[in-house]
């Protein structure tokens, strides 16, 4: 399948659903030069993704089918998938969250020539302390972080929404302590986290040692094939940090509806419905959590319904 030159940013990810699809219907045996709706909906239905990608994957497809409708070539997809409330973020209990911590930790004395181990307890900090995405952590330069004013500067985020992240004192001690290890010079200006020829490490490394900790700490990944069922992960931090964000404002006297919008903005969703996803965590884990959350919608609803 050849590829043609798209005007959008994000062309990579084209790239790869377009690569994805050819190779399934190169296992089909496909001889044709179309697009069979049918076809597109068992390539999308074995792919073990939420609702929200498939119809990311789906709309790339359709921007293809209509560049082969100028060449003659039928194309016919199936119905956009619908949307669904199953998914259920993982959220690290108390417990769990302080075992991580002690575990990554512990594999940085036990791998002490191991770069990699060196960073992992910066990087999982980071996720915990800010609520990043991997990608977003795994992007960052020295140039944007300002260890004078506690700020990092997320330039490459998804959705494209470049965002400004304050960070809390220990973590900022942290990311001091790191710029002056072994590797790094005042005047770099290069990756956080890279390899020995100065790329950015990718986050799969940190993903699979990461994972290795859970288990040894009886973490178990059981993801399953429907979507809602992701289990405990890297970006299970990111969860965790949403609900204890929730959890210290309302210690400190600030209402859920104050709240919520700010750290919406935060995390760089594209508004308060993507942040509502990630307050669907386990409620006998958070139940103060869920107490703020319940009396903040108690009179939306009818009561005698």
């Amino acid at each position: 399948m050849d590829f043609i030159k798209l005007s959008v940013t994000d062309w990579k990810t084209y790239q790869c659903t377009l690569l994805s699809i050819d190779s399934y219907l190169h296992t089909q045996g496909l001889r044709e030069r179309r697009i069979d709706a049918q076809q597109v909906k068992r390539w999308l239905d074995g792919s073990n993704v939420g609702v929200s990608t498939k119809k990311n994957k789906l709309s790339h497809i359709r921007k293809f089918s209509i560049y082969l409708s100028t060449l003659g070539i039928k194309a016919s997809l199936p119905e956009l998938p619908r949307r669904t409330r199953e998914f259920k973020p993982y959220v690290y209990s108390k417990d769990e969250i302080t075992h991580i911590f002690e575990a990554v930790d512990d594999y940085t004395l036990t791998n002490r020539n191991s770069p990699i181990a060196a960073e992992l307890p910066v990087f999982v900090r980071i996720l915990y302390g800010c609520g990043l995405r991997s990608d977003e952590a795994q992007s960052l330069t020295w140039d944007d972080i300002d260890l004078s004013a506690g700020v990092i500067t997320v330039k490459i985020a998804k959705n494209r929404k470049q965002r400004f992240v304050p960070m809390g004192g220990e973590l900022t001690r942290i990311l001091n302590l790191y710029r002056k290890s072994p590797g790094f010079d005042a005047q770099d200006h290069g990756f956080l986290f890279r390899k020995n020829n100065g790329e950015r490490r990718y986050k799969s490394i940190y993903r699979c040692i990461f994972n290795k900790i859970l288990c040894g700490l009886g973490i178990r990944n059981h993801r399953n094939t429907k979507y809602g069922s992701r289990g405990p992960c890297l970006h299970s931090l990111r969860h965790t940090f949403t609900l204890h964000s929730i959890l210290k404002a309302a210690s400190e006297g600030r209402g859920f509806m104050e709240t919520v919008p700010f750290l919406s903005t935060y995390l760089g969703h594209k508004g308060l419905m993507e942040t509502d996803k990630y307050l669907r965590a386990k409620h006998e884990l958070y139940t103060e959590a869920h107490t703020v959350i319940a009396d903040y919608i108690r009179d939306v609803f009818p009561q005698d319904v």
